[in-house]
């Protein structure tokens, strides 16, 4: 797992490090901006992940964006079930 420092969270499933590198979340599917959940699903991320270091372990590729599993020291589960917990699984 490579550990980076999230700057910015994009959306509910999307975020940016310091490096400018962005991550999508494996097996997370948010609603897209200007949807009905769009803003509860940011907020989750936003809450866990921002400006926080996080560890990443990459799964994949998708639109020029690592797809990845990520998890926050001190935590048991990883960021992915905890927004597949608030019901945005796939």
């Amino acid at each position: 797992m490579n550990k980076v420092t999230v700057t910015k969270v994009i959306d509910g499933d999307t975020f940016k490090d310091s490096q400018g590198k962005y991550y999508r979340l494996a097996e997370v599917d948010t609603p897209e901006k200007g949807s009905s959940k769009y803003g509860k699903a940011k907020e989750i991320l936003q809450r866990k992940i921002e400006q926080e270091q996080v560890y990443v372990k990459i799964l994949g590729k998708s639109y020029g964006r690592a797809v990845v599993e990520a998890r926050v020291k001190g935590e048991k589960g990883t960021v992915n079930d905890a927004l597949k917990r608030a019901g945005f699984g796939v």
